[in-house]
């Protein structure tokens, strides 16, 4: 399914996209845990305040919050209905890898995704190494 956007600019850089609530429900489906997504939250890093007890129970409710104003520190003005741009802003390489392994990506790519993001160090700098090697729109065509 995609989504036609009223404003006069796509949201990303193409418009293969999906909502966050529809792309939070394939997430529930998926396992709670993937090889290469567990190994960075036990040898690397795991986010302090994620929500859930496992990290699908995490990103589910993340994508589906994000189509609601949020509270706290995690306020928006605007609901963002747009799972791609989700998928570019996320800031946690855990589940950038996880969103992957649970996709389909076959495991040479994610393991390169692994391996560049280890390599990166820093968590915004490991998230960008990630969506370098598995793209939003390499994302979208496995679901």
């Amino acid at each position: 399914m995609q989504i036609e956007y009223a404003c006069k600019e796509k949201p990303e850089d193409t418009m293969t996209d999906i909502g966050c609530k529809e792309f939070s429900s394939i997430l529930s489906t998926k396992a709670d845990h993937y090889p290469y997504s567990d190994k960075y939250i036990a040898e690397i890093h795991d986010s302090p305040d994620k929500t859930g007890n496992t990290e699908r129970e995490h990103m589910v409710e993340w994508f589906k919050s994000n189509e609601t104003k949020g509270k706290g520190s995690y306020s928006r003005q605007t609901p963002n209905e747009s799972a791609q741009r989700c998928y570019n802003r996320l800031m946690n390489a855990a589940s950038l890898l996880r969103i992957a392994e649970a996709a389909g990506i076959d495991e040479s790519t994610v393991k390169h995704a692994y391996e560049a993001a280890v390599a990166a160090g820093d968590y915004r700098k490991a998230c960008g190494a990630i969506r370098k090697v598995i793209t939003w729109d390499m994302i979208y065509a496995m679901v």
